[in-house]
């Protein structure tokens, strides 16, 4: 694992770690957005510099593979996110406001 990639699950880590259980799946998800984040910065600095397309020598236009690779990252991510807010929502609610004022109404 790399310094930044390190820096990242750690953050994550602790965010997503206050709001769910973190579990060896959850952990695993994760570790994995922190690599696609690190990979989508990086895939983005190239698409920025060189653009999405290239010409070929017998001018055919095609598109660069760090596009391709910056869209597939993207949508791994969106699937991990996905996952990983979606179990928040599966999670118990500490303090639920609309029960308690059914309770004060009871």
């Amino acid at each position: 694992m790399t310094k930044e990639q390190k820096q990242r699950y750690e953050a994550h880590m602790a965010d997503y770690g206050a709001r769910i259980d973190i579990t060896p799946g959850v952990r695993s998800l994760i570790f994995s957005l922190a690599c696609i984040e690190l990979e989508e910065e990086q895939l983005q600095k190239e698409v920025d510099k060189h653009g999405t397309v290239y010409e070929t020598s017998t001018g055919i236009i095609k598109q660069r593979p760090e596009w391709q690779q910056l869209r597939d990252d993207r949508q791994r991510k969106t699937a991990i996110v996905g996952k990983l807010e979606g179990r928040m929502s599966l999670e118990p609610i500490e303090h639920d406001p609309l029960a308690a004022l059914h309770a004060e109404l009871d």
